[in-house]
């Protein structure tokens, strides 16, 4: 028996084992050796659980639109649901309101009731943990931010965190928590209680003040709410964090892919240990009563280590997603998909119900996952989450393969496909594309950059982790523009006379030498990931499961997709024989997903056509120690 759909938490229950749940709302039990014991049946609609507790013989679920579900713990059958659109109180909601899709994992267990952000975000529900009968719908506690965690390990002191940073103090019993500290400008995934010293520890997704999308990590912060101390290791979202049995240890990590294990015996915050080489990033941990620690990936490969961080078994999970997809240079209906296992090459070819998709090689690397891929003559430049750049030519091995120091972001070639620019935590690295040799290191304040492009002229262009888009001109090292456009950015490219960059700012128009000119993005409820600009058509993916539809004269919304078989990754325009333009999805379950984009506006404009699904496959993986950062 295995697990066939991706793991988005985990909690570990004493006497019963390892509490998961998916992205396609079940739950699933699993023994110390990662042995599948048993599963529920799918709920309806079928959305990604993210919030996820155990209490007394019942597990509660929360899924992305706020939906409320009970199982039992001994069977795992499906008790109760309820509803995230009909559980309300209308007379707060504004005309036409509906449930607005969150990866909230906050859910509140104290003295036999249940409390949760419901659909509707200002909302908070009070639920009999026995009965599952709603007691009250009352404000949200955090105001108009879902509640993203709740501590209730201290006796009388309870805690909770929000999506917007913020930290308050207080009571379940009486409802109130008076106090309040802001520590990020993100959200605060965890807060976790520290008996051995009598403080909290919580997790940054972005920082606060000066160190805002430059470092991040833990924060400790007093039971009278004022900041302790912090240990800024991280340069994306930390994920998690949590302590041993004996809280002699605690654990952190997150997207930067690699697990942090303090050394907790004295007060001061020390890290003994960082262990790398998992298969993705870090999205979830629990310890067992023991001290073994399971570590989720957030490919849905799940990792038991020892209490000191040694390796014991992988689940081995077949996964599969698609993160770029990218037109060969010599024919645009020949795409190149960079993939959780390698790059697969795939056509689009007329049939009688219009454009469809065939899958005509699938090429697995050995590598970690490859983040994006770049066309060059015969084939593909690609970048992996291990920090390998290789060219290949297809139906052949790579012609040459290098590794970095850092972790790598995205990759562009250059408009005459002799330079390749990468993007890193410690830089960029302009290389030979004939060769791989290193041409020119370039840096921007020392930050890490996470974007890069080339404009037609040949110019480079480096975004850093906070924003900052830097134009260096050819042979130079120093930036000769500079735009602080004041969000993070994941993915830049230049399209006729303007660059682009997406992120957490929605998509922006840049002009060069100028500033942002147009934006796009309303409705999207998390970062922007992607888009795609043809005809006067605009389309945005984003990290809430959603993609809209905007024109791209005046910003009018013109349709919107949130129902969507997974997390969309890539997007690409693709075209059939008459030159109508289509959109291709390529989405974190590794399926393909093509849309016409002619439906009325008031339709929707996307319609759906086809998925193809790729191969899923194991991942390779292999742990091992990562230097210590310095600390004070």
């Amino acid at each position: 028996m295995e697990l066939t759909d991706r793991i988005v938490r985990i909690v570990y229950v004493e006497g019963t084992g390892l509490i998961c749940s998916d992205a396609f709302g079940r739950v699933h039990l699993l023994d110390d050796d990662l042995n599948v014991i048993r599963s529920s049946p799918r709920p309806p609609q079928g959305r990604p659980l993210y919030g996820l507790t155990v209490a007394g013989p019942w597990v509660i679920g929360k899924d992305r639109m706020g939906a409320v579900l009970r199982w039992s713990l001994d069977t795992l059958d499906l008790v109760n649901r309820l509803d995230p659109a009909n559980v309300c109180d209308p007379s707060t909601l504004i005309e036409r309101e509906e449930p607005s899709p969150v990866t909230s994992r906050g859910i509140g267990v104290w003295d036999g009731r249940v409390y949760v952000t419901s659909g509707y975000h200002h909302q908070m529900l009070v639920i009999d943990l026995e009965t599952f009968e709603v007691l009250e719908i009352r404000p949200n506690i955090c105001g108009e931010s879902p509640m993203e965690w709740a501590s209730t390990d201290h006796p009388t002191q309870h805690a909770i965190s929000d999506k917007e940073g913020n930290l308050r103090f207080g009571n379940f019993a009486t409802m109130e928590f008076p106090k309040h500290v802001k520590l990020d400008d993100g959200s605060i995934h965890r807060v976790r209680y520290d008996a051995r010293h009598h403080r909290f520890w919580c997790t940054q997704d972005f920082g606060e003040g000066e160190t805002a999308d430059v470092a991040n990590g833990i924060v400790v912060v007093s039971t009278d709410g004022e900041k302790e101390d912090e240990a800024l290791f991280a340069r994306d979202d930390v994920e998690f964090v949590i302590f041993s049995p004996d809280y002699m240890r605690a654990y952190s990590g997150g997207f930067d892919s690699e697990l942090h294990i303090f050394d907790n015996s004295e007060k001061s915050l020390r890290i003994e240990r960082v262990v790398g080489g998992f298969s993705h990033q870090l999205s979830d941990i629990t310890v067992g009563p023991t001290g073994d620690v399971f570590v989720l990936c957030q490919d849905g490969e799940i990792v038991k280590l020892t209490e000191d961080g040694t390796f014991v078994r992988g689940l081995g999970f077949r996964r599969q997603a698609v993160w770029d997809i990218q037109p060969s240079v010599e024919d645009l209906s020949v795409l190149y998909c960079a993939t959780d296992s390698g790059v697969a090459v795939a056509e689009v070819h007329q049939a009688a119900s219009g454009p469809t998709l065939r899958i005509l090689e699938d090429h697995e690397t050995g590598y970690g996952f490859t983040r994006r891929v770049a066309p060059v003559d015969g084939g593909w430049l690609a970048i992996t989450r291990d920090r390998h750049v290789f060219r290949a030519v297809r139906g052949s091995p790579p012609q040459w393969d290098i590794e970095l120091p850092s972790l790598l972001h995205t990759v562009a070639v250059s408009p005459d496909g002799n330079r390749a620019l990468v993007a890193s935590n410690s830089g960029a690295v302009e290389l030979d594309a004939r060769s791989g040799e290193q041409l020119a290191v370039l840096s921007v304040d020392g930050l890490p950059v996470w974007t890069s492009a080339y404009l037609p002229t040949g110019e480079r262009v480096l975004g850093t982790r906070n924003g900052v888009i830097a134009l260096f001109d050819d042979g130079s090292t120093e930036p000769t523009w500079r735009l602080d456009q004041g969000d993070y950015p994941k993915r830049l490219w230049a399209q006729g006379n303007y660059l682009y960059v997406v992120g957490d700012g929605g998509l922006k128009e840049i002009e060069i030498g100028h500033g942002v000119r147009r934006q796009w993005g309303d409705l999207l409820s998390n970062t922007a990931e992607n888009a795609t600009i043809h005809d006067g058509l605009v389309c945005v993916s984003s990290y809430g499961m959603q993609i809209g539809a905007y024109s791209y004269e005046g910003d009018e919304f013109l349709g919107f997709l949130e129902e969507l078989p997974g997390y969309p990754k890539a997007l690409a325009t693709i075209r059939d024989t008459a030159g109508v333009a289509h959109l291709l999805v390529g989405c974190r379950t590794g399926v393909l997903s093509l849309y016409r984009l002619d439906k009325p506006a008031q339709e929707g404009t996307f319609g759906k056509l086809e998925d193809c699904w790729l191969p899923r496959r194991a991942a390779h993986y292999r742990l091992g120690d990562m230097p210590v950062p310095e600390q004070a």
